[in-house]
């Protein structure tokens, strides 16, 4: 499946991608960029391919949905300490390719510390929430109250799966319950933490009954598959 409906108007799809119909509005969350640069200073040396792959998807996603606007909910960059010149380099050209294309928001997500600096130069904000129509929108990494839907990032989930040969793959996900949206990392490279090992790291999951929470995964390929509930899949 390319798209499930998992509340009225409000489709996950296989872009690592949240679509409110009636808004006419995309989110995406945790993109990191600049994330290869990091690892190069702590001595990691790794192709930097990351931000043309998030590129050529956010190409494909503008392309088929024509969004009205844009949601990046947290963690467009990577380093907290301050902005690397990979990260100016990267977040301007993503910037430059969504500008003119849709109306674009952010939320603050806890890699976001020095975001505002770039942001500022295109007169774009950095609030930590955001609430529109009965959504709540939201990076997770904070205590916060909301009414109706809540839709976070910084979980990062996935599902590991193993294969006939028993070799082990990470497959990310998203993670849906009565009223709250979990969104894959669109990074590639935030490989993401098993939701049947896991406990929740986003203070709004911690009072919510997590085994509950249904779990699609993605692909671009293949598309969406409903898993079930998290309980039944460590099961």
């Amino acid at each position: 499946m390319d798209e499930v409906e998992v509340f009225p108007g409000i489709r996950i799809t296989k872009d690592y991608a949240l679509w409110l119909e009636e808004e006419e509005t995309i989110a995406i969350a945790d993109l990191h960029l600049g994330f290869e640069g990091v690892l190069y200073e702590e001595g990691f040396a790794m192709p930097r391919f990351q931000k043309d792959e998030m590129l050529k998807r956010l190409k494909g996603i503008v392309k088929r949905y024509n969004p009205k606007k844009m949601v990046v909910n947290g963690d467009l960059k990577h380093e907290f300490s301050r902005n690397l010149p990979q990260e100016w380099n990267e977040v301007s050209e993503v910037l430059d390719c969504l500008e003119g294309n849709t109306e674009l928001h952010f939320t603050r997500g806890n890699h976001d510390n020095y975001l505002m600096t770039i942001l500022a130069k295109r007169d774009l904000e950095l609030p930590k929430v955001l609430r529109w129509k009965g959504i709540t929108f939201a990076h997770g990494h904070e205590s916060l109250e909301w009414k109706g839907l809540l839709v976070i990032g910084h979980e990062h989930p996935s599902v590991k799966l193993k294969d006939e040969i028993g070799a082990f793959i990470k497959v990310p996900c998203y993670l849906v319950g009565e009223n709250v949206i979990v969104l894959p990392a669109f990074s590639p490279l935030a490989y993401g933490t098993n939701v049947t090992a896991m406990s929740p790291i986003s203070p709004p999951l911690e009072n919510m009954d997590f085994g509950n929470l249904r779990v699609y995964t993605l692909d671009e390929k293949t598309g969406l598959l409903d898993f079930g509930r998290v309980r039944d899949i460590a099961r």
